[in-house]
């Protein structure tokens, strides 16, 4: 993803029910770094071709600004009595 670039940062979400009714978070972070409470993001949840992914926009204008280098997603579902915590293979900013 280009660091200019406005769109949904996607994150596939695999479980065995549909988390699509439950709430969402994400945290977008340098590779390596673990979330804070002030890295939580409310996000969204997108289904594209079945398959269930947490959703966030970023860039210029959106929820946040990534700068050059490597960044993982980390993903909060609020499904009591579970709150599953997952993250995303490493990805780019250019």
């Amino acid at each position: 993803m280009d660091r200019s670039s406005l769109e949904q940062l996607l994150t596939p979400i695999v479980s065995a029910d549909d988390p699509t009714g439950f709430a969402v978070r994400v945290a977008v972070l340098p590779d390596g770094d673990r979330p804070g409470a002030g890295d939580w993001h409310a996000a969204e949840w997108v289904t594209v071709d079945g398959i269930p992914h947490a959703s966030l926009l970023v860039g210029p204008g959106g929820v946040l600004q990534l700068n050059p280098g490597a960044y993982r997603t980390w993903v909060e579902v609020t499904a009591p009595p579970e709150k599953p915590v997952l993250t995303s293979s490493r990805f780019y900013i250019d």
